[in-house]
């Protein structure tokens, strides 16, 4: 095994959950976190706790990252006296920041000549080890392959997203946005259906058999994006914006928060005025894309 041993860097909720699956595997396990006493239950489980910073980097080859931020993980890594120790050592950046970050993280690794990896963990600290676990990891292809195998210890569904440093952590932010965006309707819809006295469960039942209507959406939407061709002869901007309005007055008149279908009529109607009103649904994505 090319990495036997591992430095875990930041021992809080989701930096403590990614260690165990390492010790179970027998690898050599170190942990560093600024309040030590942190690494105490890994201890325990089998984990050396290093005295300080220095002493977790000098450990291992592999060093994973899991910070507030990047601003706290560079203040860590970017002094002078760490710098040389990184040569040659592969990092693997699981902090949460934004695509620039990443690249950057790139860049400054490419310049110390370390091997660098951003990733981000699509989970709950409680599900880290599982076979469902997803975690999205992008970077060199020739770093990934030296580290799968160890990686793939973190989750099953660890996935490579490609060469580009900051695939990874773009994908998480639009995955999350689906997550929020998802979960949020979801509650618009329950609270519409417990005002009018619909047990809960029966929407689950629905929403079920309602699926495959969704991802076929998604599918349809995605294909339309990337080929830049909103039409189609299934429901024009017009018939959706009358069955938006629509689910707009039933939230009023069930007296239930209505500010997110109020978002959804604006978007449609604002499509509409672009002249996209005889386009179909994927056509309001020219409302959200970046102009210029």
């Amino acid at each position: 095994m090319k990495h036997s041993k591992a430095t875990f860097i930041g021992l809080g909720q989701m930096g403590a959950a990614l260690v165990p699956p390492f010790i179970d595997a027998g690898l050599q396990v170190t942990v560093w976190n600024r309040s030590a006493s942190k690494a105490d239950p890994l201890v325990a489980l089998g984990a050396k706790a290093a005295a300080d910073f220095i002493g977790a980097v000098s450990a291992s080859d592999l060093i994973i990252v899991c910070l507030a931020d990047y601003t706290t993980s560079n203040a860590l890594f970017h002094q002078d006296e760490i710098t040389p120790l990184l040569e040659g050592k592969t990092i693997v950046q699981l902090t949460t920041g934004d695509g620039r970050e990443a690249e950057l993280g790139a860049l400054w690794a490419a310049e110390v000549g370390v091997n660098y990896l951003d990733g981000a963990i699509m989970d709950y600290p409680t599900k880290v080890g599982g076979p469902e676990c997803l975690l999205l990891v992008s970077g060199d292809r020739a770093v990934w392959d030296s580290c799968e195998a160890q990686m793939m210890l973190l989750g099953g569904r660890m996935t490579y997203v490609g060469s580009k440093p900051s695939s990874a952590n773009l994908l998480d932010g639009s995955l999350l946005t689906m997550y929020y965006g998802n979960t949020f309707a979801l509650m618009q819809s329950a609270a519409m259906l417990q005002a009018e006295q619909v047990d809960i469960k029966d929407f689950k039942t629905a929403l079920n058999a309602f699926k495959p209507v969704i991802e076929s959406t998604w599918k349809r939407t995605i294909e339309a994006i990337d080929q830049h061709d909103y039409s189609g002869n299934e429901a024009s901007i017009h018939v959706h914006s009358l069955g938006v309005q629509s689910l707009l007055k039933r939230a009023k008149n069930s007296g239930v928060e209505h500010g997110l279908l109020q978002l959804f009529s604006g978007y449609v109607d604002q499509t509409a005025a672009r002249g996209f009103e005889a386009d179909e649904l994927p056509a309001v994505f020219e409302v959200f894309r970046r102009k210029g």
